[in-house]
């Protein structure tokens, strides 16, 4: 199986299905498959399912592990919110 690189923490793009595009940060990962959130409809709480081999990678965050451990001390809101802005942040940072 090969993994691409993504490990928990990896901002990845939908290549296939309903959602081909949209843009996600992986929360966890088992076997061949991927757990990711979008911080708006797919949250910490109820993270998306999809195969490793539908999504490409964009870029990692860095101290992914630290910061996912703070976001489940926030509220379900202030969570999607950082979410959000860590997934900009590191779209901004691999567009140059």
């Amino acid at each position: 199986m090969k993994d691409r690189g993504i490990i928990s923490g990896t901002v990845v793009i939908s290549g296939c299905g309903h959602d081909f595009g949209k843009v996600y940060v992986v929360v966890s990962e088992r076997e061949s498959f991927l757990y990711l959130c979008d911080g708006d409809k797919r949250t910490l709480g109820n993270p998306k399912k999809k195969r490793r081999k539908h999504v490409t990678p964009i870029g990692q965050i860095p101290g992914a592990e630290e910061w996912f451990e703070s976001l489940k001390n926030l509220p379900v809101p202030l969570q999607g919110s950082e979410i959000r802005k860590r997934i900009r942040s590191t779209m901004d940072c691999h567009e140059d």
